[in-house]
């Protein structure tokens, strides 16, 4: 019987993005394929609160105190967005594999310095927007690559909820989200990232292009969009909108999504809990809704562990971010 392999030991910089980060950090210390090494953030309470929930004992304000160590193998980097490409860089040049907050850069050149130094360094990257191996993202490859929905024809994808918290039960307003020097952008881009990263594994066709609107509808005093819908023209033919808000009531969001193919279509709604489907002269059925769950860590753990590739890597997430860009250029006009 082979040896197990020793617990892949891990550190997490930064919890700006905590809706990521604690649950991350929670999974990993209770996974015993993983060693929580240490907590990094530079406010000591933060550190603190993650500490008193994982049992984690490290802490620091200080990213190199486990960049430059070696008994860490992989960082798990949630900081704001503006920060997250030197340490990403840094960390690669250490020879760790990254966990990456979402998207992985605010401009195309920096996320060009990460995609360098990890493909130099040949690092595993794992994007977090990406969910390739939740029960939901199973459900749906599974029907793509079955053929039961045949040629995939259009797809609409939906996020609204309220503003985000800088931290769980603050009042203060939703903090770096929305601060344009920290972010690419507001509502849209928040969560537009995940439905475009899985565009990009249903539908397997590049963005030929893409046009949209931004708006303030419910915050007009926002530096940053709580309104956006994208347009996005495959190279298929096929045609995808993505609509993403921060225009919901607060405590209240709903995610949905349509795909429409040649022989069969899907739609799933967190708001109604179902998945349903519909193929070549049948009836809708709709069943319970598979879970959407965050797997970064499982997607780590199988490609340093076993050498299973995660299907999206620091380019995909290169191209992500370039599609949303453009986007923006498009609808700032």
């Amino acid at each position: 019987m082979p040896t197990p392999p020793a617990p892949l030991r891990v550190a997490v910089i930064g919890f700006d993005h905590w809706y990521a980060a604690i649950p991350f950090a929670r999974r990993a210390a209770a996974d015993p394929a993983v060693r929580l090494v240490a907590l990094v953030d530079r406010d000591p309470a933060r550190t603190a609160h993650v500490a008193e929930l994982t049992g984690c004992a490290r802490t620091s304000t200080d990213p190199a105190s486990v960049l430059e160590d070696p008994e860490v193998d992989a960082v798990a980097c949630f900081t704001s967005v503006d920060r997250s490409p030197a340490l990403c860089v840094a960390a690669a040049r250490a020879g760790k594999h990254i966990v990456s907050v979402k998207p992985l850069a605010l401009t195309l050149a920096d996320a060009d310095r990460v995609v360098t130094e990890v493909e130099r360094a040949q690092v595993v990257f794992v994007p977090s927007e990406s969910r390739h191996t939740s029960p939901l993202a199973r459900r749906l490859t599974g029907l793509v690559d079955s053929g039961r929905l045949g040629e995939l024809r259009s797809g609409t994808f939906a996020m609204d909820s309220g503003l985000p918290l800088s931290w769980p039960g603050a009042t203060d307003g939703p903090g770096w989200w929305a601060d344009p020097e920290r972010t690419a952008g507001g509502a849209w881009i928040d969560h537009a990232v995940y439905q475009i990263d899985r565009v990009q594994a249903l539908f397997g066709s590049p963005v030929a292009h893409i046009t949209g609107t931004v708006a303030n509808i419910a915050h007009p005093g926002l530096p940053v969009e709580d309104y956006g819908h994208a347009v996005l023209t495959l190279e298929s033919g096929a045609v995808v909108t993505v609509e993403d808000t921060w225009i919901a009531p607060p405590g209240t969001s709903s995610t949905r999504a349509h795909l429409v193919g040649s022989k069969g279509a899907v739609h799933h709604s967190t708001a109604t809990g179902t998945f349903g489907l519909a193929e070549e002269g049948g009836e809708w059925s709709f069943s319970r809704l598979p879970e959407d769950t965050f797997d970064t860590l499982d997607v780590l753990l199988a490609a340093v562990n076993d050498g299973v590739p995660p299907r999206s890597g620091v380019r995909t997430a290169r191209q992500t971010l370039a599609t949303c860009l453009a986007f923006y250029a498009d609808a700032r006009g």
